[in-house]
């Protein structure tokens, strides 16, 4: 089966399914679906790959505005990052679903068969364990309790398969925002500060630094909680 029989097939039985929920879609190395209300974007992602026969995908990421916008004040041109979420699209997403299990990664996708049974797997992902997670983790102090949980067990936040944030370097810089957003008492605040300034100053991050200078001090000083733990 070639690519674009692939993608046409997957995405006339995805297509009906999230645009009656509203998503709009963006066409960037395949197709993105995205759904921004009350200040959260949930966003789902598909591609079809030229060389292979499997269909990428990941599971559901949540932007939340009231962090993605304060990491903004952060940037300028020489960020290494695209901070851009309001020109229409979503290009940064605040948590992600790392834990889920790709079924459908590596398996071939050739029939039409093979699509279906994708397609029922995929919507049946979206509107059930994917709904769970968006529901649980567009509330800002779940996302914390998670980042602690982590941190108790040894992982940094963005810890591949297991974590919650999203992003690499940035996701200290998210763990931080959320925590003074959320009200995070001073010395669970100050412990997390700890934890981020050993990855950022092992000599490694040099070009985060003034950033996370910054961060530090103008930008986490500013922010007013906006949850009671």
């Amino acid at each position: 089966m070639e690519r674009a029989e692939r993608q046409r097939l997957t995405l006339e039985r995805i297509d009906p399914v999230l645009k009656a929920k509203g998503y709009k879609t963006r066409k960037a190395d395949g197709m993105w679906y995205y759904l921004h209300q009350d200040g959260i974007t949930v966003t789902w992602s598909l591609s079809f790959l030229k060389k292979y026969s499997f269909i990428d995908f990941r599971g559901a990421s949540i932007t939340h505005d009231e962090v993605e916008l304060l990491l903004q004040r952060v940037a300028d041109e020489d960020y290494p990052f695209p901070w851009d979420i309001h020109r229409g699209t979503i290009l940064t997403s605040t948590v992600s679903h790392h834990s889920f299990i790709r079924k459908y990664h590596l398996v071939a996708i050739d029939t039409e068969e093979e699509v279906e049974e994708f397609c029922d797997w995929y919507l049946g992902y979206i509107n059930g364990e994917g709904a769970d997670f968006v529901r649980h983790y567009s509330y800002l102090p779940n996302v914390l309790k998670r980042m602690d949980e982590l941190a108790e067990a040894g992982l940094t936040w963005q810890y591949p398969h297991k974590g919650i944030l999203e992003g690499n370097t940035d996701a200290f810089f998210r763990g931080l925002i959320i925590s003074k957003l959320c009200n995070d008492p001073l010395s669970n605040f100050e412990t997390k500060v700890k934890f981020c300034d050993k990855w950022l100053y092992n000599g490694r991050n040099d070009k985060w630094l003034p950033y996370y200078e910054k961060l530090k001090a103008e930008v986490l000083p500013s922010i007013e909680p906006k949850y009671n733990i």
